[in-house]
């Protein structure tokens, strides 16, 4: 139904003529203006150098160290100027048009965003913290503003190139800054790789990387350099940080890009060897001894074997949050009212870890907006899906299958954490990319450049 009624407003919205060149190739130091920006902007509200170290302390968590609860509710000297300078960037980039990138269309998936950050921003109506919700909401409108801009100025295939470039950069300072600190040991057992932010974010970032690589070989038929050199960053980040939820969803995004970019008559080859493959593995493991058996265990776990039984305490958590959910299930506590200072204290001095989020994007969602929020939350992902499906049977470029592979990372990925739908910059691509999807016109040969 959602399909069809998406499908039926792609399909009828008027769009401005067709016939137009489209093309927005930047050159190289306009692309490293955006890099440079962007990553910088994102740096200050999402990294610290000395976050690795913070990390390694992560298990002596006491109350009264609660970095997220002292700062949820306070404005940042630091990185609120920084959220404004990007949404002022992003603004320039809406104003400072160039002549060749006029084609553009209202299509279901910005209708949905529509919608979902109205909803959000009504939120403060009913929130029950109505300035923590109004706070959350303006940072957000600059961080849309941002999306817009960027997602207007720049082809999907340079947005890849743009947030890979900026991933391999953040990645980079992060060897440095834990190299610097004494804390970068990978043959350590147990070590997992933080850098500059935490390793579930670092993750997203190698993901991101993982997903991007083929863009730079948009031009070139055989082998190149930087798509193997950004697709190996990519796996060697998923493998440090040892993010078994990542992992698990770059995986899939993987499996669903390739899927869709095979020909039909190579569909059901690939689709039986997979299956072959699973059916093979459930053989061998049925035949294998107990000990073996535990070593696969271990190896699936990434070595990290302590509360596996509760998904690393996400259980526990998951059965508080959906009890507050059932207390207001129809419309939610308000856009990120739930985790407010005394909330987040209550629920890590409770578990005994510092908890920032629900940890479960689903969750999170129905906890701000309830049911209404997470229908018009799965509808910005579902058309997003279906859209970039059929623009690259039509067009058939990489920047489309980026798109593409980032809304199934960010399904699956939405299962463990909730990085997605926050203010972070793993959110901020996902965000920008579904713009640019949405707003290309439906005859856009333009799509990626």
């Amino acid at each position: 139904m959602v399909a069809t009624i998406f499908l039926a407003i792609e399909n009828h919205i008027p769009v401005s003529p067709q016939g137009e060149d489209t093309s927005t190739d930047h050159s190289v130091p306009m692309l490293l203006l955006f890099i440079a920006v962007v990553g910088i902007s994102f740096w200050f509200t999402d990294h610290q150098l000395t976050a690795s170290s913070r990390f390694l302390r992560a298990d002596d968590f006491v109350g009264s160290d609660n970095r997220t609860a002292d700062r949820v509710e306070n404005v940042r000297r630091v990185s609120t100027p920084f959220r404004i300078g990007l949404g002022l960037f992003g603004l320039a980039c809406l104003v400072w048009l160039p002549p060749k990138r006029k084609q553009q269309s209202v299509g279901a998936v910005l209708i949905f965003i529509a919608l979902f950050a109205g909803f959000l921003g009504a939120s403060c109506i009913w929130s029950i913290h109505p300035l923590l919700t109004f706070q959350k909401f303006a940072s957000m409108c600059f961080f849309g503003l941002a999306a817009v801009g960027l997602a207007r100025r720049l082809s999907l295939d340079e947005l890849a190139i743009v947030f890979s470039s900026i991933c391999v950069g953040l990645l980079f300072v992060g060897v440095l800054a834990e190299i610097g600190l004494g804390n970068f040991k990978p043959q350590v057992p147990g070590y997992r790789f933080a850098g500059t932010g935490h390793p579930n974010t670092l993750a997203c970032y190698g993901a991101v990387c993982c997903l991007s690589a083929a863009v730079y070989s948009r031009k070139s038929a055989g082998f190149n350099f930087w798509t193997v050199l950004v697709f190996a960053i990519g796996v060697v980040t998923l493998l440090l940080t040892k993010s078994r939820t990542s992992l698990a969803a770059v995986v899939i995004a993987l499996l669903a890009t390739r899927f869709i970019t095979l020909k039909p008559s190579y569909r059901l080859f690939m689709v039986s060897t997979v299956m072959l493959l699973v059916v093979a593995a459930g053989m061998v493991l049925a035949l294998t001894r107990g000990d073996a058996l535990s070593k696969l265990g271990h190896a699936l776990a990434m070595g990290r074997t302590q509360d596996v039984g509760t998904l690393t305490g996400r259980l526990p958590l998951w059965e508080e949050v959906a009890g507050s959910i059932k207390e207001r299930p129809l419309l939610g506590h308000g856009y990120l009212a739930y985790w407010n200072k005394e909330q987040i204290e209550y629920l890590s001095d409770s578990f005994g870890w510092e908890i920032p989020h629900g940890h479960n994007m689903y969750l999170d969602v129905m906890i701000d907006g309830g049911v209404f929020g997470l229908a018009l939350f799965l509808a910005i992902l579902v058309s997003g899906l279906v859209v970039s499906l059929r623009r690259y049977r039509q067009f058939r470029k990489f920047g489309v299958a980026f798109v593409f592979g980032m809304i199934v990372f960010a399904l699956v990925h939405g299962v463990g954490e909730s990085l997605v739908k926050l203010h972070t910059f793993v959110g901020f691509m996902i965000v920008t990319g579904l713009i640019g999807l949405g707003s290309l016109a439906p005859n856009d040969n333009e799509v990626a450049n």
